[in-house]
């Protein structure tokens, strides 16, 4: 797995989401075509992650959550060494929570990563 890749990966799981954007552009940059779709959904929910958490918003972030989620579909069940199916799960009950109680906080989704190539 690509070193930027892993350390956005990281950075997004401490709940860093500026800085797991960040990560993830220099990676974008440099990625095959067919790999930037990925990394735009990456990038996509963890600037979603970032409105809820430093922001408060509710609204915004779930939409863009939902829009990584059909970005994702392509991706599934793993793809990079990410488990995409658990991936979306989290997204998915994450945004479903938020949507519910808005106001409350609710557990912020993390990625997986896989391990010799198992899901």
């Amino acid at each position: 797995m690509d070193a930027r890749l892993r350390e956005g990966i990281r950075l997004f799981n401490d709940g860093r989401y500026f800085q797991s954007h960040e990560a993830w552009e220099d990676f974008y940059l440099r990625a095959a075509d067919s790999d930037k779709p990925f990394v735009e959904a990456l990038i996509q929910l963890a600037a979603a992650l970032r409105m809820r958490a430093d922001f408060g918003e509710v609204k915004g972030p779930v939409r863009a959550a939902r829009q990584a989620l059909i970005r994702l579909e392509n991706y599934r069940p793993a793809y990079l060494g990410v488990k995409v199916n658990a991936l979306m799960q989290a997204v998915d009950e994450w945004a479903q929570a938020s949507e519910k109680d808005g106001a409350a906080a609710h557990e912020m989704p993390k990625i997986s990563l896989q391990r010799f190539g198992w899901f």
